[in-house]
């Protein structure tokens, strides 16, 4: 694979930390914590990186490496600018079995909790308000909101 001209392709360096796109099928939909070990010298689009929180076996001594093209990583999204208010039907990402999944917010509990079905999972699992976030997409080396969260905050303006 040749390199891409875009100048917006994302670069990173050994050490950053980055957000993990794993394209086994088990996983789509997720995001996890990792950081880059190096960039590959013969594929410059790919990259050795090092989960947080995955390890190579059951044993959990070593943790799990791969080599991954630059489109599987992001860096971790900034925290939001202001507090976020979950409703129903809210397009979600949930932290959950060590990553962030996709999900969508079906009902609401007290105290906080909302029930979320995880798409990846095909399950309805209750989380606290502090394992949400609102999804955001790293396009073109900045973050944008997801489409749904502009939609969102055109109804409330």
């Amino acid at each position: 694979m040749s390199n891409p001209s875009s100048s917006w392709i994302a670069q990173f360096n050994p050490g950053d930390r980055v957000e993990i796109s794993p394209r086994d099928p088990g996983f789509r939909g997720s995001w996890y914590a990792g950081t880059v070990v190096r960039r590959e010298a013969k594929n410059t689009n790919r990259y050795v990186v090092e989960y947080d929180q995955l390890y190579e076996d059951e044993s959990g001594e070593k943790l799990l490496q791969e080599t991954l093209d630059w489109i599987q990583l992001r860096p971790p999204p900034p925290p939001p600018e202001k507090k976020v208010q979950f409703k129903f039907e809210d397009e979600v990402e949930a932290f959950y079995s060590d990553g962030w999944w996709e999900g969508a917010i079906i009902t609401e509990h007290s105290g906080g909790k909302f029930a979320v079905f995880l798409r990846g999972f095909e399950e309805q699992i209750v989380f606290e308000e502090k394992d949400l976030r609102l999804p955001v997409q790293w396009v073109k080396g900045k973050w944008e909101p997801r489409f749904e969260q502009v939609q969102r905050e055109k109804e409330v303006s």
